[in-house]
């Protein structure tokens, strides 16, 4: 996610930026409760850095140099090959501080914004669609975890029902990223802006990202959409889909730097701390919520698998 982070209030908070990705296990016991929170503040460190040098870029203007209002590329360019109906996420593995599931939902604060993730704002329905709700008690975000296999080759995709999309709300339908590395691709609709694709990459602990905005004044608040990101990091391309029609292609060969660790998904939705300038002027000025308002999101289906990639 435009690698503004998720960052556990537990665990560090360096430059009042991170992504918050705390290793916290909650075994029974006071005891292995502290061992849980000490994992918290490891891991948490991991994406620290990285969100905050992606900030610090958009405050002077220099990371969003490359993003401009951009129309959707040819709809008959390559239509992703996966066709078939995406099964539901899988969550039967999912407690809170089960870092070895599948999947794992948030549960810390988020020093980006000022409501905090919580687990309980991501919730899977009997027919299996997963809703996702940001209220005033909570925001939600969904990462893959030790379960979950990390990659440098394949297709990413979910099936989603976008929310109402708000001013200085960032709404991640799909993005995949590696902690050590710090590589990451986004799909994020920022605000009511548009839709950026975006592929983040450090070079010798430099921040380099290269963002496109798509969609831009088109108002998407409500529809149900597929996104897919496919990367084949030997053939040297990272390709983005909505609806099975390629919007936006990066070659090594035509960019300063490229994505080259696996990678894993994540899901979220959360608000962006108004008194921020730089996300003031990615994804508009969060003003909140009216009494009782809430925004839902509905995951439908994700997928990942390898493919016959031309």
């Amino acid at each position: 996610m435009l690698i503004f982070c998720r960052q556990h209030g537990l665990a560090t908070q360096k430059s009042g930026i991170a992504i918050m990705k705390s290793k916290t296990k909650l075994i029974c016991g006071i005891s292995a409760l502290i061992v849980g929170v000490a994992a918290s503040a490891q891991v948490a460190t991991v994406k620290t850095a990285a969100q905050t040098s992606k900030v610090a870029a958009l405050l002077n203007g220099a990371s969003r140099a490359l993003l401009a209002p951009t129309p959707m590329a040819n709809p008959a360019a390559a239509a992703t090959p996966a066709v078939a109906a995406l099964p539901p996420l899988d969550l039967s593995d999912m407690r809170m501080w089960n870092w070895n599931g599948k999947w794992l939902a948030s549960e810390w604060d988020n020093v980006n914004g000022p409501i905090p993730w919580r687990y309980n704002h991501i919730v899977q329905k009997s027919g299996k669609d997963t809703v996702f709700t940001l209220d005033a008690t909570g925001a939600p975000q969904l990462q893959g975890m030790n379960g979950t296999p990390a990659y440098t080759r394949g297709l990413w995709e979910t099936e989603v029902t976008l929310p109402s999309l708000h001013e200085g709300v960032i709404v991640a339908p799909l993005w995949i990223y590696d902690t050590g590395s710090k590589d990451e691709i986004d799909f994020e609709f920022a605000g009511r802006r548009g839709l950026d694709v975006s592929m983040h990459v450090y070079v010798n602990g430099v921040h380099q990202q290269n963002t496109v905005r798509l969609f831009a004044g088109t108002d998407m608040s409500g529809q149900r959409h597929r996104f897919g990101i496919k990367i084949d990091e030997t053939a040297g391309y990272v390709e983005m889909y909505v609806d099975g029609q390629r919007v936006h292609r990066w070659e090594r060969s035509s960019t300063t730097s490229f994505i080259s660790h696996p990678m894993k998904p994540w899901i979220e939705m959360w608000p962006t701390n108004p008194s921020n300038a730089g996300f003031v002027q990615w994804a508009g000025q969060w003003k909140g919520l009216a009494p009782n308002e809430k925004l839902t999101m509905t995951v439908h289906g994700y997928g990942y698998g390898y493919t016959t990639i031309p």
